[in-house]
């Protein structure tokens, strides 16, 4: 079904089609429904006519225009862009073409003709129009009429001048010839002596050519023989210092070739410095001598390269005996001199390490030994024949077997495994007695290598015997002794577990105390303080004084318990480490003290950073300061803190101006619980610079006092660079 209809409809789509181009065409030559252009002339004769007469007219003279161009074009050949002449006549009969069509559409309205007319017509006249406008530049270059006069005119000048030329010319030439004729009868008779000099040169000059090719023939097998060995020639002018190289004379001298003519300047230049005197005057001896001029120098290239030549030469001399020329050869032993100082210092290697080894068989402390391939002893050195306890001449020849039967039963598997398999076997320990001390067993530590030849064959054992009987004993001691520590760590071990249980015991037992101290005298203070408030006024001032005094007493004795349990934690407790300056921790400590205004507290430069316990260090600066303002006599005084770098640490200083200590004291300022103050200050428990002086020392520093009665007070101590680990709670 669907193959018949396609057949079907296939002949209805192509009919429809043509019918389409057909009514495509019949709409473009038909006027359809269109009307005449006469309609918009209303037909009025008068009008229609002059319109018809004008358009006609136009076609008419538009037709004749490109007629009369064509004819043009055609007949000047040589006119310039012609084909510009043949657009325009293009673009011409287009315009005359659509005024016939305006007479056209007058009765007859095709008006898609008339305007594809038109359209045409406008692609002419744009195109005419562009195509003009490059030309218009080349139409202004061509000469003018007055120019093209005045160059004829010239032009006829010169004619004028030229025929005058070839009359004079014609009557020079008629006198020539008969000169010509004169001269023409010389001629052949010089010319036959000339043809006979001729031929006698033609015979020289191939005879020279010869010589010539000859020449250049030896030349090139010389030149060809010197570069082959490596060599090149030069020959030196005297009178002016002009040398000529051969090429590769200039490539041993680091030249570009191509300029085989040097100066004696550009020789010296490549001559090292160091040899320069010794070449001129073996050259100067040889030319005042007339000897043969053979020296060896050294060429310093300006790329720093070093290379080594040859030179030979021999001087030409003039009638009066005088030098005028030499000419020699050089020889580049660059490579020769190398491997001669190669070789040299590989013999005095060779003689170095023979020397190195017969010193290191001579001296060393180890026994030294080759075994050939049977085991047999081909050489040893006096401290193995010692350990053996025979000479060296009643080895050679013989096996370990001959000579210590057991250790050689010991150690031939072990030659063997060297022999095939070519490794060393190291670090092998031997245990047994040698003939030297026969009844003591020692031990050894003994290394085999391989012994190679060129090819690499093995072709023996190199043996080294190292006693360690010594080491082996302390090794047995040592191991006692690791027993003992063992046991002493586990004791060690248990003490410490002990110490802690004490300590935390310790730490329980500051709590309490500190707990079922403070409490009843804070409950004493307290009823102080309420029995004064009770009785008011009508207590007596002794009495008001007295529980006065028992307050002052109660808080004495709390801060003493505080000092107690801080300065009992001192080297217990973990502090942490860190990094820090110890200027930026002044800061802080003097700002947490707040000291009074008039103070002023100089903090010197340079202070260091430190990585060590912060915390710890806080507290000792924080003490000193402290008892510098409390204990000093004028609200206005002045402390300064410095730095000296010591060699197992660094030392800190804090100075004041105060009323000073006595030197009878300085000792017992440092015991807890010691104070020079009236025991009833409460501010005044004597535990802190107890506290400063255990916290240095626990850290491994040191603290001392200056001072005199009147002159102020410096506390020094020094506090280690590294930080020693606190033993944990």
């Amino acid at each position: 079904m669907v193959i018949a209809e396609y057949i079907y409809t296939k002949p209805v789509s192509s009919g429809k089609i043509r019918t389409t181009m057909l009514e495509f065409w019949n709409t473009f030559f038909s006027s359809g429904s269109f009307i005449p252009h006469g309609h918009c002339y209303l037909w009025k004769p008068p009008l229609v006519w002059l319109h018809v007469t004008s358009d006609t007219l136009t076609a008419l003279a538009y037709y004749s225009i490109p007629i009369t161009l064509f004819y043009f074009v055609n007949k000047r050949k040589d006119l310039p862009f012609n084909w510009i002449f043949l657009l325009f006549c293009a673009f011409i009969v287009a315009c005359g073409t659509t005024h016939v069509m305006e007479v056209w559409t007058l009765w007859h309205p095709t008006y898609w003709l008339s305007g594809t007319v038109k359209a045409s017509t406008a692609a002419v006249s744009v195109l005419t129009a562009l195509e003009l406008i490059p030309v218009i530049p080349q139409a202004l270059a061509l000469p003018s009429p007055a120019q093209l006069e005045k160059a004829n005119q010239e032009l006829q000048v010169q004619i004028a001048e030229r025929l005058k030329a070839e009359k004079d010319l014609k009557k020079y030439q008629s006198q020539l010839e008969q000169r010509v004729a004169e001269r023409t009868a010389e001629l052949n008779a010089s010319n036959r002596q000339m043809e006979e000099l001729l031929e006698r040169e033609q015979q020289a000059r191939a005879q020279a050519e010869a010589a010539t090719i000859e020449i250049q023939r030896y030349a090139e097998r010389l030149t060809l023989a010197l570069e082959a060995a490596k060599m090149g020639s030069w020959d030196w002018d005297l009178a002016t210092d002009e040398i000529i190289w051969t090429p590769y004379h200039e490539m041993i001298f680091g030249y570009k070739s191509g300029n085989p003519k040097r100066s004696y300047t550009e020789w010296k230049d490549r001559v090292h410095p160091e040899d320069l005197l010794q070449v001129e005057a073996a050259m100067n001896t040889a030319l005042a001598n007339r000897q043969e001029f053979d020296c060896q120098y050294r060429l310093l290239l300006p790329n720093g390269q070093l290379r080594w030549v040859d030179a030979f030469g021999r001087a030409n001399y003039d009638s009066e005996n005088r030098p005028v020329r030499m000419v020699g050869m050089v020889i580049d032993v660059t490579d020769r001199k190398l491997a001669e100082e190669s070789l040299r210092q590989s013999e005095e290697m060779t003689r170095r390490q023979l020397a190195e080894i017969e010193a290191i068989y001579a001296t060393a402390p180890i026994g030294l030994c080759v075994l050939d391939t049977e085991f047999r002893f081909v050489r040893l050195n006096e401290f193995l024949a010692q350990i053996n306890g025979l000479p060296i001449s009643e080895h050679l020849g013989r096996t370990i077997r001959d000579i210590l039967p057991d250790l050689g039963e010991l150690q031939e598997p072990i030659f063997k495994q060297v022999l095939e398999s070519g490794q060393p076997v190291l670090n092998f320990e031997v245990h047994g007695e040698t003939l030297a001390q026969s009844e003591t067993e020692r031990d050894w530590l003994v290394n085999y290598y391989p012994l190679r030849g060129i090819n690499g064959q093995v072709l023996g054992i190199n043996i080294t015997v190292q006693e360690i009987t010594d080491r082996k004993l302390v090794e047995k001691e040592l191991q006692q002794r690791a027993e003992e520590l063992s046991q002493v760590n586990v004791a060690l071990a248990q003490t410490m577990t002990l110490l802690q249980e004490r300590n935390q015991e310790l730490a329980q037992f500051a709590y309490v105390v500190s707990h079922d101290l403070k409490a009843p005298l804070r409950a004493m203070a307290n009823l102080s303080a309420w029995i004064e408030e009770d009785f008011g006024e009508r207590l007596p001032e002794a009495n008001q004084h007295q529980l006065q005094l028992l307050r002052k007493r109660v808080y004495r004795m709390e801060a003493l318990i505080d000092g107690l349990l801080e300065y009992s934690r001192v080297g217990r407790t973990q502090a942490d480490v860190e990094t820090f300056v110890v200027e930026e921790l002044l800061a802080e400590v003097i700002e947490s003290l707040a000291p009074p205004e008039t103070f002023t507290i100089e903090i010197e430069s340079g202070m260091p950073r430190l990585t060590t316990k912060r915390l710890l260090l806080n507290q000792v600066f924080s003490n000193l300061i402290s008892n510098a303002i409390k204990h000093h006599d004028r609200i206005d005084g002045n402390i300064r803190i410095s730095v000296r770098e010591r060699e197992n640490g660094y030392e800190f200083a804090v100075s004041d101006d105060g009323p000073g200590i006595d030197s009878r004291y300085h000792q017992k300022i440092f015991a807890i619980f010691q104070t020079l103050k009236s025991r009833d200050d409460q501010k005044n428990t004597g535990v802190g610079l107890a506290i400063v002086k255990k916290i240095v020392e626990t850290e491994g520093g040191s603290i001392s006092v200056e001072s005199r009665v009147g002159y102020g007070t410096t506390f020094r101590f020094i506090w280690p660079k590294q930080s020693i680990r606190s033993i944990k709670n």
